[in-house]
């Protein structure tokens, strides 16, 4: 019997620790974010959504912008300047005075993550073997699983105190410690034939996306939309249902359904197809929203936390694995920006506008509407993937983009 690939390499190791501690500071900040624009400058929730939503949109705009440019430039150089410059802003949160300046430290330090981000999914790409891709890509995002679990959870416990400093240090010390990682890691890079060079150096509306990827990817951005009503709102909606010290643990639950999920969905979609996964998935987050809205108790509460978090894992790895397959080895960056941007795009407009549905119809009511988002989500990847491919392994698809 033939020998498997292996995953867990030097390099996949140091690639999963620096995107671990970025999300470890992106949910750090996340939990707090609005409640900081209100604490801080007394920001209203379309206000504080504002704050957490424009994090996600600088994101995208370098995702969109410079994606492009990671394999001409190089991976690990790209990685390095994302990461510096995360530490830059890191360390000016310090000194925003005004509402009108934390969304400019915002938007620049969300265009540092999106950079630093699309180089870790980039090069774990390239460092997982194409036959164990999906079964590699899951294990990579235990990194996002471990920091949903811890980010918010330290998050909450700071921001319960208005120890917001102590929020801005945790993102100050993560961001340094990967940019300390990245000169470590030896990333393969690709070697661009002078055309392609010249193609990555054009700046078109077709080579800025990897348009084989975008129609998975906007059904995750909607999916995200729905998401971020839970990632942006969770402490004020605890507050209004006397839940907070439940909701302290939300994300250990969340974590913890995220962590089964990753054990065992990326090699069922390896080996058996996407739908046997994903519909599963999008039925539970859709049942766990409802059951959020509704929770009367902490059990069911936390309960929740647990459905969305395995269902939530499932639809982002293995739609990202379908996409990245399809594409040629010197368009992965380009690939996961595209992927990446629109999920981006769901996460960071959807803090403003849910906000201002609270203001309308309450936190609860405005859950269910998330939960009818999801719907439509599920019915998008249906139409686009599953019906026609939705049981084909990963493997086969794979073979057909190589």
């Amino acid at each position: 019997m033939a020998q498997k690939e292996r995953i867990f390499t030097r390099d996949f190791t140091i690639d999963a620790v620096i995107s671990l501690c970025c999300s470890l500071n992106y949910f750090t900040l996340l939990i707090n974010i609005t409640g900081y624009a209100s604490f801080a400058f007394g920001a209203d929730p379309a206000a504080g959504g504002t704050a957490a939503g424009i994090y996600v949109i600088g994101g995208l705009l370098s995702r969109v912008l410079i994606g492009k440019y990671v394999e001409l430039v190089g991976r690990k150089k790209m990685l390095i300047a994302g990461l510096l410059l995360a530490v830059v802003m890191s360390a000016s949160y310090f000194f925003v005075t005004s509402i009108a300046m934390l969304y400019v430290v915002r938007f620049i330090h969300g265009m540092s993550y999106g950079l630093s981000s699309t180089c870790t999914s980039d090069i774990v790409a390239k460092l997982v073997p194409p036959s164990r891709r999906g079964e590699g890509l899951g294990y990579f995002f235990l990194g996002t699983t471990i920091a949903c679990a811890i980010g918010p959870l330290l998050g909450m416990s700071l921001g319960q105190a208005h120890n917001y400093d102590g929020v801005f240090t945790v993102g100050l010390v993560m961001y340094s410690i990967s940019l300390l990682l990245a000169l470590f890691i030896h990333v393969p890079e690709e070697d661009l034939t002078e055309e392609q060079k010249a193609e990555a150096r054009s700046f078109s509306v077709h080579n800025l996306f990897q348009w084989s990827a975008v129609p998975l990817a906007v059904t995750v951005m909607v999916f995200y939309f729905s998401y971020s009503g839970v990632l942006s709102f969770i402490s004020e909606y605890a507050e209004e249902i006397d839940m907070v010290e439940a909701a302290t643990y939300f994300y250990l639950a969340v974590a913890a359904g995220t962590l089964i999920s990753r054990i065992f969905a990326g090699r069922i979609y390896d080996s058996k197809g996407p739908n046997v996964v994903m519909i599963p998935a999008f039925i539970c987050f859709i049942v766990g929203m409802v059951v959020f809205a509704e929770a009367p108790n902490e059990v069911l509460f936390l309960g929740a936390g647990f459905i969305i978090g395995f269902a939530i894992s499932i639809v982002f790895s293995i739609c990202q694995s379908i996409v990245v397959a399809r594409s040629p080895p010197r368009r992965y960056g380009v690939t996961t920006s595209t992927f990446s941007a629109l999920n981006d795009l769901g996460t960071g407009i959807g803090p403003s506008v849910l906000g201002v549905l609270i203001t309308a119809i309450g936190y609860q009511n405005m859950y269910l509407t998330c939960a009818g988002v999801a719907c439509v989500s599920m019915l998008m990847y249906w139409t686009i993937h599953g019906r026609r491919e939705g049981n084909r392994p990963g493997r086969d698809i794979v073979q057909d983009s190589e």
